[in-house]
């Protein structure tokens, strides 16, 4: 026999009932963390949410922060705004390339963006050495592994998605380039660049168009300029780090920085640093006609003409600057 539930029992039953729901609805996924401000060097898990110059962020792929990957600069690893969906157990493939301990796509996933990764990254990404079974490729995106650390050793491409890498790749990445669009630099990187340097370069070298070889000339800049990152402190200049471009000259390159990247400049980003250089740097290579006379006006102005000083009457040695620049470039194998 049935019985009836009283009125006043199922009213109270309903309102519990709506209140639960509400109340768990609202509440974030159990793996999403409020990390505070961005920070680099800093392990962020998927659905982390952290702010940076004005905005949140919502962390699309485990990674450990590194500068130059700021939440504006890197939309793989990171999506503007707060996250109220729970973490997929396998990140989607259209965020990046996803890579996994077994075949047919089983085991462990990690996913990744557009990139070069060296072991100490893919480490902090969750990616031990030798370890790689299967991967997924999105349509359009194009993956190289290396047996060896730095990317050496022998290379295997991967433009399609592949559910068994085979007896002589699999167990057998040591280090990864990941890309989409133009073709990656057919230049090596020179063994003197830090690897996060030859990053920042090749990112350049692609949003100009360059084929590598500007990615050679940018790097023999800041070696130069800053030795790398090492000449920073003490700087004679006011200039931007990585590759010292002075306060005035920055300023007047906003607008035009804003307009090829479609945000604006952040003066501590050293991505944007070597993204800002390599502005500049172009324009004076089409105006003044070749690379040589590029790197003179780079460096004295457009103004710049043989024996001219500055205004206290020292003389602007940008014809040594720019023979010094011009042999290191052609030494890493430039070819203009």
């Amino acid at each position: 026999m049935n019985k009836k539930v009283p009125a006043r029992a199922l009213s109270v039953l309903i309102v519990l009932a709506v209140f639960l729901s509400v109340f768990f609805t609202a509440l974030p996924p159990a793996s999403a963390a409020a990390r505070g401000a961005w920070a680099p060097n800093t392990a962020y898990a998927v659905n982390d949410t952290v702010t940076y110059s004005g905005g949140t962020y919502t962390c699309l792929q485990a990674h450990t922060s590194l500068v130059g990957w700021e939440p504006s600069n890197v939309p793989a690893l990171w999506k503007s705004g707060g996250t109220t969906t729970p973490t997929p157990t396998t990140p989607p493939s259209t965020n990046g390339v996803t890579f996994y301990a077994d075949i047919n796509y089983g085991g462990k996933a990690v996913t990744l963006g557009v990139g070069n990764y060296v072991l100490s990254q893919l480490n902090a990404s969750g990616i031990p050495n030798d370890w790689m079974s299967s991967l997924k490729v999105p349509n359009g995106w194009t993956v190289e592994v290396y047996e060896n650390d730095n990317f050496g050793g022998a290379k295997w491409t991967y433009t399609a998605s592949s559910s068994w890498v085979g007896d002589s790749v699999n167990d057998m990445m040591s280090s990864v380039k990941i890309y989409t669009g133009s073709t990656p630099p057919s230049v090596s990187k020179p063994s003197e660049v830090p690897s996060q340097i030859w990053t920042y370069v090749v990112n350049a070298d692609n949003a100009f168009g360059k084929g590598g070889d500007y990615a050679l000339l940018l790097s023999a800049v800041i070696k130069k300029e800053s030795s790398f990152g090492a000449g920073l402190p003490g700087s004679p200049s006011a200039g931007d780090g990585l590759m010292q471009v002075e306060p005035n000259t920055r300023n007047a390159y906003l607008s035009q920085f804003s307009a090829k990247f479609g945000r604006a400049y952040n003066h501590s980003s050293e991505q944007d640093q070597v993204y800002l250089g390599a502005l500049i740097l172009n324009e004076k290579i089409v105006r003044f006609g070749n690379i040589y006379n590029g790197l003179l006006h780079y460096n004295g102005g457009d103004n710049w003409y043989p024996g001219a000083t500055d205004s206290y009457g020292r003389p602007i040695l940008a014809d040594q600057y720019a023979n010094a620049v011009y042999a290191t470039y052609k030494g890493y194998g430039g070819k203009n």
